[in-house]
């Protein structure tokens, strides 16, 4: 038993010396993944400017005037249909007595990727429409309830607050696409108006391929009333082209839904 004892103790040791089990280490909670920020703008097109004297006959102002004759009531009726998207109620009744053409600015010419002016009328369509929900009362915390937040109840500062995203997302669309951005009116409210042709074609064009919008404004004088006082007012031309579509020239109609 004696000679045992040595042994004994020397497993004893052994056991002793082997290190503890250490407990298992939880698993750190891995951390959400961040949404992704979503650029204000798609893509960049590709501007171009060409100044052209007032006098020069092109098509541009080929369409110009005779769409200013119809109304005139001195040229061809069907010049009326040369606005984009066909003659409305107010295009079809709508006289001029007088008028001439006063001032050309440069034609542009804008070429771009259709999925880009896609891509970037979605989203600020989205931020336009959150915008409004929120000033509706039917944002977060609201629930449309006419008799809680109405948009009446928004001081100037928070409604500038609220318009924020939405306007952002259009500065930056102007930067990227200004001549799209300007003819489909995204700094208006009128942007939304059932009325706007542009919406419409740039719902029937797609998403694939490219495209080159042309635009060219006219200045037009009127003298109007008894004393014959001088108004000068826009009058938009456009062509947009893709590989499936020429709408040709035609006049941009603005007077239904905003004279400027």
């Amino acid at each position: 038993m004696k000679r045992a004892l040595p042994l004994i103790l020397a497993s004893a040791f052994l056991l002793a010396a082997k290190p503890a089990k250490q407990p298992k280490a939880e698993k750190a909670e891995k951390a959400p993944a961040a949404a992704p920020v979503e650029p204000l703008s798609y893509g960049q097109a590709k501007v171009s400017e060409t100044t052209v004297d007032l006098n020069v006959v092109d098509e541009p102002r080929k369409v110009a005037e005779a769409y200013l004759r119809a109304l005139e009531g001195k040229g061809d009726e069907a010049a009326r249909e040369t606005l984009l998207g066909g003659a409305t109620l107010n295009a079809r009744l709508e006289v001029l007595s007088n008028w001439r053409i006063v001032a050309r600015e440069p034609l542009k010419s804008e070429q771009g990727e259709l999925a880009d002016v896609q891509k970037s009328v979605e989203s600020l369509d989205k931020e336009g429409r959150a915008a409004l929900a929120k000033l509706m009362g039917g944002g977060p915390g609201g629930d449309g309830d006419p008799e809680g937040l109405g948009v009446e109840m928004f001081d100037a500062e928070t409604a500038a607050q609220i318009q924020g995203p939405t306007k952002a997302r259009a500065a930056a669309f102007y930067k990227s696409h200004p001549v799209f951005a300007y003819v489909i009116r995204v700094d208006r409210e009128v942007y939304w108006h059932p009325k706007n042709p542009m919406r419409k074609l740039l719902g029937d064009v797609g998403s694939t391929g490219r495209y080159q919008l042309d635009f060219n404004l006219f200045r037009i004088e009127t003298l109007e009333g008894r004393d014959k006082k001088s108004r000068v007012w826009p009058l938009r031309v456009v062509r947009m082209r893709t590989d499936k579509m020429d709408t040709g020239w035609k006049v941009l109609p603005a007077s239904d839904w905003n004279a400027e």
